[in-house]
């Protein structure tokens, strides 16, 4: 049941992980929602997110199914939503502490070396464009395309062993989202997340080291 409530389960969870080390890079973001287009290897996913400032929700299909994660780094958790079984996990990022770095900017300057690569309008906002070159070649490099209107990168892509991906925001509106977004909705079971954490803590080693 587990499985079929929430199929590749272990792939949602990286890549939302790698989404929330990225926007851990920033400080308080602005209060928006936008369209969200992920170009992976294997193909292309989209789905929505919604910022309220150290808070974000993203929403994606994986195989015809919606799946929810809810970052409320105010609570210091991470809820993974599945609303056609009316479950979630919950994961705790204070638990995770040593395999959950906190990359502000200047960790991830010592993590990589930086370059500014100029500004681009991307989607209808001024960006500043960086690129961070790892000191561990095998974490490859990654690109932001951050706007300061927003404190938020708009666009980002990450090149390492294991492929490219980027992500991208576009139809931003600059709204605030409901409270009610961020929230475990009632009616909601929780479950155990069998055989998530140790894929979980392989990527966050490799990102720590």
């Amino acid at each position: 049941m587990w499985k079929k409530a929430f199929p590749d389960s272990k792939l949602f969870i990286a890549l939302a992980s790698l989404s929330f080390l990225v926007l851990l890079g920033s400080s308080q973001a602005a209060e928006f929602s936008a369209d969200m287009v992920q170009t992976m290897p294997h193909g292309v996913q989209k789905g929505k997110i919604f910022v309220k400032g150290n808070d974000f929700r993203q929403e994606m299909d994986m195989r015809g199914e919606k799946q929810i994660t809810i970052f409320r780094q105010d609570k210091g958790v991470v809820w993974v939503l599945m609303p056609e079984a009316k479950m979630y996990m919950e994961m705790s990022s204070a638990a995770q502490a040593e395999n959950l770095p906190q990359v502000d900017q200047q960790q991830i300057e010592q993590m990589a070396e930086k370059k500014y690569l100029g500004k681009e309008t991307v989607n209808g906002y001024a960006c500043e464009t960086y690129q961070y070159i790892y000191h561990d070649k095998s974490m490859g490099t990654m690109t932001h395309w951050f706007s300061k209107k927003l404190n938020f990168p708009i666009k980002m892509d990450m090149q390492g062993s294991s492929g490219n991906m980027t992500t991208e925001y576009k139809n931003i509106s600059e709204k605030s989202p409901s409270n009610a977004l961020f929230e475990i909705p009632a009616g909601y079971q929780k479950m155990g997340m069998p055989g998530m954490m140790p894929g979980m803590e392989g990527i966050m080693d490799r990102m720590h080291r």
